[in-house]
């Protein structure tokens, strides 16, 4: 399924099937990982140069409403309520991992590989947070929805209340708000013998993984490279996702 593009933005376009916008990344390399003074784990390293093909990604997590339109086309279930309850604008959680797959599936997309949430989220040049090196919260602005902040959210918040948080290639919430599926299997030490084009993941595991850390977690835990991991049949309040389409 091709994405409609929007030619008033370039690298812009909207999704047919769900609505929902979607930015280009450009095919090339990137900084994937963190060097051992910078990581926040020895899972993040080593830190080396990673090609990906171009690809599109949602600007934002698939937000309740948007979920909503494949239980109501399929008779999928809803995920569990919330403790808040849902709001239409906020990003749709208690996702099992092939919940996020069965709606990427929908839509004509798939989930991310690991490398491509990576990359969207933190650009070329290996910076720590999406808008560059200053830590949320240290200056006053957070600029993403986490424990601790002060813009009033409890629980989530509307996936583009933080346009200040934006990546460099236009995506929001990749820190913070939800934790985000990706397609990949999780295993601690991928990255010493990953592929260094197009990365896709050991073949198999226990665990999926997970990245951008949710509004449970502290400022400390959310630089771009964090990996995080959940057996599939998992479910959180923080748990989300978002979707990306090959070029």
């Amino acid at each position: 399924m091709e994405p409609m593009r929007d030619e008033t933005r370039e690298g812009v376009c909207v999704s047919p099937r769900d609505g929902k916008a979607m930015v280009l990344v450009a095919g090339g390399d990137f900084l994937r990982g963190s060097t051992p003074a910078d990581g926040q784990d020895s899972d993040e390293t080593p830190q080396w140069r990673v090609y990906l093909n171009a690809y599109w990604i949602d600007v934002c997590p698939v937000t309740v409403q948007e979920y909503r339109r494949l239980c109501e086309a399929t008779g999928r279930q809803m995920p569990k309520t919330p403790r808040w309850g849902w709001e239409n604008d906020h990003p749709v959680v208690n996702v099992l991992w092939e919940d996020a797959a069965a709606y990427a599936a929908w839509a004509g997309k798939r989930l991310p590989t690991e490398a491509e949430w990576e990359k969207a989220a933190r650009g070329t040049d290996g910076r720590k947070f999406p808008w560059g090196s200053e830590a949320p919260g240290t200056d006053g602005r957070w600029r993403c929805n986490l424990f601790g902040d002060r813009d009033g959210f409890v629980y989530t918040s509307p996936v583009d209340h933080y346009p200040e948080g934006a990546s460099p290639y236009g995506c929001l919430d990749t820190i913070g708000n939800v934790w985000e599926w990706c397609a990949d299997w999780y295993r601690s030490g991928y990255y010493a013998s990953a592929p260094i084009q197009n990365p896709t993941g050991p073949e198999r595991g226990s665990y999926r993984v997970m990245r951008g850390a949710s509004w449970e977690y502290p400022a400390k835990y959310v630089q771009c490279t964090i990996r995080h991991y959940n057996r599939p049949t998992d479910t959180n309040e923080g748990f989300g996702f978002r979707c990306v389409q090959d070029v």
